[in-house]
């Protein structure tokens, strides 16, 4: 028997022990005795069953120890791709429009005036939904709008959208989640009570960039005129009619401290259940060590108030993969091309497919290069692979086939150190709401 490859021994800042397992995500809670011993003789199985018995049975029992590397990885990787493959949430994001009443500097979207979709698209997708409900009966539907922005084409695209798809989903007794990702401004009592009329299962993704000073500065119309105050009062009334609000908190180095003036705008509703922060570094920034105290100087200011966000969190939002690694998940663009995710422009030369007028996918050969190059040559030996965070986009655009990531032991131990992190405080989270 070997020591796991994907273990990770713990010790934490209050003088607290664990042992993980990135794979399993089990761990066990140690006294400093017990972590001395693995920490002394991890290479050395044999000495652990000898010298404590009972350990070294949980080590085996929770798979701490296995047989061969090998196979444990062999393990590993099929695990993973029956979670991306087999789910029962049948994920679909639609782009009514890739136009925009804003312009933000760090925005990678070609923003293309008129565009729209189309009745026959929607009616595709409709036919898409209905066949797949149809075909592996998804306990759920996630439907997500992006763009572009997409409340600007609301009464056109979205509502129709809405309305058909919630009467699909109960005829076939699924259950229907909506989130939206929009800048806020449109996001008006009209809308919201449109989208009521629908489902009340929604939730709005709205970003910000700092305070009124900050935002107004990089979300503004074409007349220079900011959208802070807009946005802050549509966001506030979608917590108040009690839709689930997530405030994106893009954040660079100019305007991270910003926030705490950001989350006193929220004051009086930060207790609020559906009302969440979630912080996120602006792509193009540099993650140096002035971003990092910006980030400290803000948790220290903040300290006080209590409110729901991923600023303790490493992986964000959650500990799951990539949205766009899961099998069933598309994005459906306005014109009908279909892509894998977001996180790129939706230039033609990209697409994986088309959506017929019949409700199918039409899958080009980029579909299946990206399946195939999934996975690089150092993934097999790499620790971080259970917990992963690069995409397989990324991982297909490698250009020497290797991670695009330069990352160094010490930092993949850390990772999985901060990975435990989310993981205690989500089962804590799990443990308190029950």
């Amino acid at each position: 028997m070997i020591w796991s490859k994907y273990n990770e021994l713990i010790k934490k800042q209050d003088d607290s022990f664990f042992l993980f397992n990135s794979r399993t995500k089990k761990w066990l809670t140690l006294v400093r005795e017990l972590y001395v011993l693995l920490s002394d003789n991890y290479k050395n199985i044999d000495e652990i069953s000898t010298i404590h018995p009972e350990l070294f049975e949980s080590l085996v029992k929770n798979d701490f120890v296995v047989k061969d590397t090998n196979e444990e990885t062999s393990k590993c990787i099929a695990e993973l791709g029956t979670r991306l493959e087999f789910s029962n949430t049948l994920k679909l994001t639609i782009n009514p429009t890739l136009d925009c009443n804003l312009r933000c500097w760090y925005c990678y979207e070609g923003h293309l005036h008129g565009s729209v979709m189309q009745s026959q698209t929607i009616d595709n997708i409709c036919k898409y939904i209905t066949e797949q409900l149809e075909k592996h009966r998804y306990e759920r539907l996630q439907l997500a709008f992006f763009g572009g922005e997409p409340l600007l084409k609301f009464t056109k695209v979205v509502q129709p959208i809405l309305q058909n798809v919630h009467d699909i989903c109960i005829h076939y007794d699924t259950i229907f989640v909506v989130s939206f990702t929009t800048n806020g401004v449109c996001l008006t009592q009209k809308v919201r009570n449109g989208i009521k009329k629908s489902t009340t299962n929604v939730s709005f993704q709205i970003p910000f960039d700092g305070d009124f000073e900050m935002h107004n500065k990089v979300k503004k119309f074409y007349n220079e005129q900011g959208s802070y105050n807009i946005v802050t009062k549509n966001a506030r009334e979608a917590v108040l009619d009690g839709f689930r609000v997530i405030i994106r908190c893009n954040y660079t180095k100019e305007n991270i401290r910003s926030f705490q003036k950001v989350i006193a705008d929220f004051n009086d509703l930060v207790d609020r259940p559906n009302l969440r922060f979630s912080f996120h570094k602006v792509w193009q920034e540099t993650e140096d060590e002035e971003l990092k105290i910006g980030i400290k100087e803000l948790k220290a200011n903040i300290a006080g108030i209590k409110f729901q966000s991923n600023i303790n969190s490493y992986f964000g939002d959650s500990v799951n993969p990539c949205y766009g690694d899961y099998m069933n998940n598309y994005v459906f663009n306005y014109n009908g091309d279909v892509f894998k995710c977001t996180a790129r422009d939706f230039a033609p030369e990209h697409r994986i497919g088309k959506l017929t007028e019949t409700g199918v996918i039409d899958f080009n050969n980029l579909a299946l290069q990206r399946i195939k190059k999934s996975m690089t040559s150092e993934c097999y030996t790499c620790r971080r692979l259970p917990i992963c965070p690069i995409c397989s986009q990324l991982k297909y655009e490698s250009i020497d086939g290797k991670c695009p990531v330069h990352i160094t032991p010490n930092e993949i131990s850390m990772n999985i150190q901060d990975y435990f992190t989310d993981v205690l405080y989500q089962h804590h989270y799990e443990k308190i709401s029950k």
